[in-house]
Order: C-alpha cells, then structure tokens, then sequence
C-alpha cells in the first residue's frame, strides 16, 4: 500500500465550522444526532459545517492576515486624524 504523507500544513480537516451566531469559524462539539454540532464558543447549535472555500464564499468570511490588516491600517488612519486635529488648533494659535 502506498501511503501518502500529508504536507505539514494540510494536517487540519479540511471541514470547518462556522457559527452564524458568532459569526466566526469556530471548532465544534459533535452532538448525538447527526450533523448537528455545537459551537465550542457560544455553545449554540446553530453551525454550519463545509469546505473552507465553500465556507468563505458563502458567508463571505474575510481570512484573517486581511481582517487583521485592515485594522492596523484604520487604526494608523486614526491615529493621523487625531494628529491633524491636534495640529489645527495650534496652526490657528500661532497665526493669531
């Protein structure tokens, strides 16, 4: 038999589970039936389960690197908006 060695990042599923209550991908707790599984977060039912392309696709789940870039780059837009407030009542000052 030819057994074939997974790549060290493919070691997850290749299933994830995304709670629409917390709107977040999120491990999950099998339950007794089938199919239904548990949010290891918020502990509601409510789970979807799929592929990681069907999962970001359907619920439109932004990956992480992006969702975290995208607020050090509001947070930087941020801290230039108080500076220039900051500076505008001292420009006026000045002037006087």
């Amino acid at each position: 038999m030819n057994a074939e060695k997974k790549p060290e990042g493919e070691t997850k599923s290749p299933i994830l589970f995304y709670c629409k209550d917390c709107e977040k991908i999120v491990d999950a707790n099998k339950i007794g039936r089938q199919y239904v599984y548990k949010c290891g977060i918020c502990g509601t039912k409510n789970v979807a389960f799929g592929t990681d392309k069907s999962i970001k696709s359907f619920f439109r789940v932004k990956e992480e690197k992006k969702v975290k870039e995208e607020v050090v780059v509001e947070e930087k837009e941020k801290e230039v908006e108080a500076e220039v407030k900051k500076e505008t009542p001292e420009k006026k000052e000045e002037k006087k």
